[in-house]
Parts: structure tokens; C-alpha cells; sequence
């Protein structure tokens, strides 16, 4: 393994996960990139974005000028944080985030993902709620804060190699087991 992927929504549990890529990444000597899905306030246009990452209240049409300012506004919130860590890179994506996630898994841009819980707050989603989307993937998927800063879900892929994403036995829980105790 060589890149983590964090998926950021700028919520409380992204600030925990990404604390912990962060550490993974530096543990480990890998890459962390930090993507973040465009947002749009339709369910099938994607030509038409969210511009503020908190609120959602201003919408723009996507073009390169645009995708450079958001692109910006991502690196001037996160590399404070980075401290002295510069094995990254950013990357705003467009399109539904599942899909578009499973693509950049499938073409070896990442390696393992890392994202805060969330619920779906939309009803009508075509999306599937995030612990069985992350169950059913290939491929190694943290995620934290179901319960706390300091809660791992992992997936079977993710459970397989804990101890390389630094996490001691009885620190974290499978996703299968939360499906089927609900």
C-alpha cells in the first residue's frame, strides 16, 4: 500500500478521520490524498455546484476557473493542519460520490480509503447508506467516529490488515458485525 485516500465533507467525524490518515500516513510513509465530492443541489446535473464546503447555500456552474478556486480553498483548510507533512495531494472529484469513489479504487489511485460516519441526510439517495456501501467494497475502508473520535469500523478488506493501519486488536469493530447487529 502506498495511498490513503481521505474523503472529506467538513463534519466533525471528517476532522477525526482525518487526524487519524494523517497519523497513518506519516506512520507508514504513504501518500494522503485528500479528495473532496462536489456537491450539487440536484440529484441527476452535476454542472452546477455548491462553492461553499460548510453551509451549501451558493451555487455555481463548474468550469476551470471555478474548479481552481475550490481547489484552493481546499489546500488553504487543510495544509495548516499538515504541519510539516508534504506527501500530499488534493483532488476535488465530480460526479456521485460512491461511483466516483469505487473508480478511483479501481484504477489504483488509491489504495485505502478513510472517511468520517456519516448518515445519508437525504432520503431519496441513490446512493446506499455508507456502512453497507463500505462493506460490500474490495477494498481496505476505515471508517471513524460511529461513536467517538477514537471508534474504527472496519471493513472485511480493512479488518484483514489492522494491524498495518495501526490499530490494536479490540480498537475497532467490523462493519459486518454493526449490519447485523441493527
Amino acid at each position: 500500500m502506498q495511498s490513503i485516500g481521505f474523503c472529506t465533507h467538513f463534519t466533525e467525524t471528517d476532522e477525526w478521520a482525518f487526524a487519524y490518515a494523517l497519523h497513518l500516513a506519516q506512520l507508514r510513509g504513504w501518500q494522503l490524498n485528500i479528495c473532496h465530492w462536489l456537491e450539487s443541489p440536484y440529484r441527476i446535473r452535476r454542472d452546477i455546484v455548491y462553492t461553499d464546503f460548510f453551509e451549501h447555500q451558493k451555487t455555481s456552474v463548474v468550469g476551470p476557473k471555478l474548479l481552481q478556486e475550490l481547489e484552493l480553498k481546499l489546500r488553504e483548510y487543510y495544509e495548516p493542519k499538515l504541519a510539516n507533512f508534504t506527501n500530499v495531494a488534493f483532488k476535488l472529484c465530480e460526479g456521485a460520490y460512491q461511483v466516483e469513489l469505487v473508480r478511483c479504487l479501481r484504477q489504483h489511485l488509491l489504495d485505502i480509503v478513510v472517511m468520517g460516519y456519516q448518515k445519508l441526510s437525504d432520503e431519496f439517495s441513490d446512493e446506499q447508506p455508507l456502512e453497507l456501501f463500505a462493506a460490500k467494497l474490495q477494498y481496505p475502508v476505515v471508517i471513524v467516529g460511529y461513536n467517538g473520535p477514537d471508534t474504527f469500523l472496519l471493513n472485511d478488506k480493512a479488518a484483514k490488515i489492522y494491524k498495518q493501519l495501526g490499530l490494536a486488536e479490540r480498537k475497532w469493530q467490523a462493519l459486518n458485525e454493526l449490519i447485523v447487529s441493527r
